[in-house]
């Protein structure tokens, strides 16, 4: 800050660059933050959704609803909740899932159908939930033979 001969106080061209220099590089740091702390609830948000779904077509099937078994179909940008043996997808029962679109999945088994009275899957396997552009970033779901569904 200066102050003129008359008096008066003020400040510098130079200083009130730098101020804004920094403020800008703030704002910047900040943005990035908030994006990628945005994508990690993403795939939070994906996963548990998918687990979520997963579970409710256990309860669905072992509850015998419509006297029906239940399952879920895994693609890479969704999934989908159905009745039956298998997955149809123009079947009117099916209820798809959209990911968020930083989020992408990949499985072991394209299909999962829980059986009735036991609960147990008819396929085990894994799927993984991950960055799309950050594979390595990921929340895996194990679907156990016995039925029961653990995230790792």
């Amino acid at each position: 800050m200066i102050t003129s001969r008359n008096g008066k106080r003020g400040y510098t061209v130079m200083e009130l660059l730098v101020v804004l220099a920094v403020l800008g590089t703030l704002a910047g740091l900040s943005m990035a933050g908030f994006a990628n702390f945005s994508k990690k609830e993403a795939l939070d948000a994906g996963a548990a959704a998918l687990i979520a779904g997963l579970r409710d077509a256990r309860a669905q099937t072992l509850a015998s609803v419509g006297g029906s078994q239940y399952g879920i179909n895994v693609g890479t940008t969704s999934f989908s909740f159905f009745k039956g043996s298998s997955y149809n997808p123009a079947a009117t029962t099916t209820s798809v899932f959209k990911f968020s679109s930083y989020v992408r999945a990949s499985s072991t088994q394209s299909s999962f159908v829980f059986q009735r009275i036991t609960g147990n899957a008819v396929a085990s396997g894994t799927i993984d939930v991950y960055m799309a552009s950050d594979p390595s970033v990921k929340k895996s779901i194990r679907v156990e033979a016995t039925g029961i569904i653990d995230i790792e």
